[in-house]
């Protein structure tokens, strides 16, 4: 009786010592190379709110309730969604988009934002708030893109998104009719796309940001220029990172040293589309050695792989792979230049406390980045780093079952998407309307929702395609 009831005290004790090991290093502060602090491991990371107008926009009322609700949630760091910074090549047609270059412009909306993203309860540190800068080359849509019909967009080379796609006649239909094939973007050309983020990123510091994300993932046009599928160029742009490096390094020269940038990496792209592991390393070693970043997100999939977007644990396992050697690489040459290293943001399906403390325990990561968990649970963050909370009380986020859509990888993988787009919106409204309610994800509503725009969508697809 003894015996048994020391060995559970024991086995009790180690639990709870294991519990609050476990809240602690999520609530650990890390110091970035510029020398700003993060309070803590969590980062509520990038995602697409279409909250803007068809044509895109500055930030709005619902922007500003459903951001304002995340900087209650005690994050270490919320970033905000794509915001274009070429208003000529929207992604999905509801986008922010940075005021075009040279026009004059009106910061306070921006600046509105940002304040909703640092507006902690009273006596909490705030979160830091960060801008992701996007330009979307090939993949902006014809319809929705920002150009007139026959405008091609831009792009490294003249590659149409799912020209080698192996999917069924509809599915390449869907490709055909979605997608132009893009102009070779010239020197001229780059130029003033290095320009547009330069700009953007003066904005972001102007309006209040702590720093920007530069969107190098997802297929979108940093991307374009690392992977040899969409970059066919002979010239210096050849080299795959010339122009990150040339927007980071522009960047750098116009914000004050505490101004956070990071860059998001396809880590899928280095199987998916030609690239090898080693490949992909490289271009980590090499970015690191610039000593320009403060973050390296670790993330992928891009329009032609839509799939590796979703959520499973192929997905967890492969990005996990893969930052845990990126982790190890910057840490190696850091060590060789005697730099502070960037820190590995992981995103990519990590659920739970116990998963999320181990990636840090192990030095796998430095920080979490959480996407869709952030929306059904804007306060995850709290739950995850309260030490009174046993791991049983800590709430697993809601994930819906939606039916796939078997027209196209690319229109299956966008129903979850738009689901969690309405969920957002519901979120912001709920705040906006002074709800006193607990906000709950919806379920079927939001399906039907989603399922109307879908059949709206093919009903245009196939008015466009028999030209009526």
């Amino acid at each position: 009786m003894v015996d048994g009831t020391t060995s559970r005290s024991q086995s009790h004790a180690e639990g709870n010592n294991q519990k609050d090991t476990n809240s602690a290093i999520i609530s650990s502060e890390i110091n970035l190379p510029c020398g700003i602090v993060v309070q803590n491991r969590l980062v509520k990371v990038a995602m697409y709110e279409h909250l803007s107008p068809l044509g895109g926009g500055v930030p709005n009322t619902y922007h500003l309730s459903l951001y304002s609700t995340w900087a209650r949630g005690k994050w270490g760091i919320i970033i905000t969604g794509n915001v274009q910074v070429s208003p000529s090549h929207l992604g999905l047609g509801g986008d922010l988009v940075i005021p075009p270059l040279g026009k004059p412009y009106d910061i306070e909306p921006w600046s509105r934002l940002s304040a909703a993203m640092h507006a902690c309860p009273i006596g909490e540190q705030p979160s830091l708030a960060l801008m992701q800068l996007c330009h979307v080359g090939r993949q902006s849509p014809r319809f929705i893109g920002g150009r007139r019909l026959w405008d091609s967009p831009l792009a490294p080379s003249s590659k149409r998104v799912g020209e080698n796609v192996p999917e069924s006649i509809l599915s390449r239909l869907l490709y055909w009719i979605l997608f132009q094939t893009p102009n070779e973007m010239e020197e001229r050309d780059i130029d003033h796309a290095v320009d547009q983020y330069r700009h953007g990123a003066a904005l972001a510091m102007n309006a209040g940001f702590d720093g920007v994300q530069l969107h190098g993932s997802h297929g979108y046009l940093i991307t374009q220029f690392m992977s040899p599928k969409t970059n066919t160029r002979s010239d210096q742009y050849s080299k795959p990172l010339l122009f990150l490096y040339r927007i980071a390094s522009q960047i750098r020269k116009q914000v004050p040293k505490k101004f956070v940038l990071s860059v998001k990496l396809n880590a899928a792209d280095y199987v998916e589309g030609g690239m090898t592991e080693e490949e992909g390393l490289r271009h980590v070693e090499e970015i690191t050695r610039w000593d320009l970043f403060d973050i390296i997100e670790i993330s992928g999939g891009d329009y032609e792989n839509p799939e590796f977007i979703s959520s499973g644990s192929k997905r967890q396992a492969f990005f996990l792979h893969f930052a845990q050697k990126a982790s190890l690489m910057v840490e190696k040459v850091a060590s060789e230049l005697t730099i502070s290293p960037p820190a590995i943001l992981l995103t990519g399906s990590l659920r739970g406390q116990a998963s999320i403390a181990s990636v840090l325990h192990k030095n796998e990561a430095s920080l979490i980045g959480i996407a869709r968990p952030a929306v059904v649970l804007p306060s995850y963050p709290r739950f995850l780093m309260d030490e009174s909370l046993p791991p049983e009380a800590i709430p697993t986020p809601f994930e819906p079952t939606l039916p796939k859509l078997r027209v196209s990888k690319l229109a299956g993988a966008s129903v979850n998407t738009m689901w969690y787009c309405y969920e957002m919106k519901r979120l912001a409204g709920f705040t906006l309307q002074g709800s006193t309610l607990e906000y709950r994800p919806s379920k079927a509503p939001a399906l039907w929702r989603v399922l109307i725009c879908y059949l709206s969508a093919l009903w245009l697809l196939i008015v466009g395609s028999l030209g009526l």
